[in-house]
C-alpha cells in the first residue's frame, strides 16, 4: 500500500472511531429529564389543565406521552419504562406519583395543601400559591390606607404560608393579623374579633374556609365594617369582594415546561417555585360601596368586575 493510500485508510478508521465514540456517550449517558422522553399524567380532562399543558408542551423541549389516570394499566408500563421525567397535573394525578423516587417528578395544578410536607428529593413543581411578599405589595399599593391587614387560616393546610407571610409583613412594615380557625363553624366569631383592628381582609385559599358559610361570613363582615377584602379568585371578586390576584393555567404550564427544560440542561433539583405572573383583578363597583380609597393607576392595568 503507498504512502497516500495508507493516510487515507487511517483517516478513515479515526474517524469511524471518534464516531463510535460519540455514539456510545449519546446512548450510555445518566437517564435524566431528556428533550425526548416526558411522561405527563392528569387526573381530568378540563379546560384548565389543557390550557396549562398546552403551554407545558411549547416550552418544555420536550415531546410528551400523555396519559389519563384512569388508565391504570398504560401508567404502570409508562412508569416501569423510565422515562426522563414523569409531570403530573392535577392533585389526584400527584397522589399516584409522588412516591416514585427513581425519576424527576414536576407537579402543577396541585393545592397548596397537597404539597406541603414530606415531598421527595426527586419532585419538583409549581405552587398555585402566588408569593405572600407579592401578595403584600400588590395589597397594600392597590389600598394605600391599608396597614393592618387581618386573615383566618387552618395551620394543617396553609400555616407554612401564613409563617412566610407573616415574615414578609414584618419586613414591610406591615400589621398582620392572623386567627387560627381549627373549625369552621368557629370561623364568625374569630371574624368579629378582627372588628375595628384591620383594614383589609385577605382570603387565602385554604379548603379548611373554602365552604359557602364561612365565604359568606367573611362577605359580610367586610360590607358591614367596610373592610374591602382581597381573595384569589376571579369567582369570590364577582361574588362581592374587592380585589384578588390571580394565577393563569397557562402560566403555570408555562413554568413547569421550564422547570423540565432546566433539569434536562443539569440543574439540580428540586425546583419548586411559586405561580408567576400573577393577574390583577378589581371589582370597582364594590369598592365605591365600602367608600375605600383605591390606587386609580393601577386599577387602569387590572382587569375589571362588578
Amino acid at each position: 500500500m503507498d504512502t497516500l493510500s495508507q493516510n487515507t485508510h487511517l483517516l478513515t478508521l479515526k474517524t469511524l472511531l471518534m464516531a463510535t465514540a460519540v455514539a456510545a456517550r449519546l446512548f450510555l449517558a445518566p437517564h435524566s429529564a431528556s428533550a425526548t422522553d416526558v411522561l405527563l399524567v392528569k387526573d381530568a380532562d378540563i379546560k384548565p389543565y389543557r390550557d396549562a399543558i398546552q403551554a407545558f408542551k411549547e416550552t418544555c423541549d420536550c415531546s410528551v406521552r400523555e396519559l389519563d389516570l384512569s388508565d391504570m394499566g398504560a401508567l404502570e408500563q409508562a412508569v416501569k419504562a423510565r422515562p426522563g421525567a414523569i409531570v403530573s397535573v392535577g392533585a389526584q394525578a400527584f397522589r399516584k406519583i409522588k412516591q416514585i423516587r427513581h425519576v424527576p417528578l414536576i407537579y402543577m395544578m396541585v393545592m397548596p395543601s397537597e404539597t406541603a410536607d414530606g415531598l421527595g428529593e426527586n419532585v419538583s413543581g409549581v405552587s398555585m400559591d402566588i408569593a405572600p411578599a407579592k401578595y403584600l405589595t400588590t395589597m397594600t399599593e392597590l389600598f394605600p390606607g391599608a396597614k393592618r391587614i387581618g386573615l383566618l387560616f387552618n395551620s394543617e393546610n396553609t400555616g407554612r404560608f401564613v409563617r412566610e407571610a407573616s415574615a414578609a409583613a414584618r419586613e414591610k412594615g406591615i400589621s398582620l393579623i392572623t386567627k387560627t380557625v381549627r373549625d369552621p363553624r368557629d370561623a364568625p366569631a374569630l371574624l368579629d374579633e378582627l372588628r375595628d383592628k384591620v383594614d383589609l381582609l385577605w382570603m387565602l385559599p385554604d379548603a379548611a374556609l373554602m365552604n359557602s358559610e364561612t365565604i359568606d361570613h367573611l362577605l359580610l363582615f367586610s360590607f358591614q365594617n367596610s373592610v374591602p377584602v382581597f381573595t384569589f379568585s376571579k369567582k369570590f371578586t364577582e361574588m362581592g369582594a374587592c380585589a384578588a390576584l390571580t394565577i393563569t393555567p397557562d402560566g403555570m404550564g408555562k413554568q413547569a415546561g421550564e422547570m423540565v427544560r432546566s433539569l434536562s440542561q443539569g440543574t439540580k433539583g428540586p425546583l419548586r417555585a411559586y405561580a408567576s405572573p400573577p393577574h390583577l383583578i378589581v371589582n370597582t363597583k364594590v369598592s365605591v360601596k365600602l367608600g375605600v380609597r383605591i390606587n386609580d393607576e393601577l386599577v387602569q392595568h387590572a382587569e375589571k368586575v362588578e
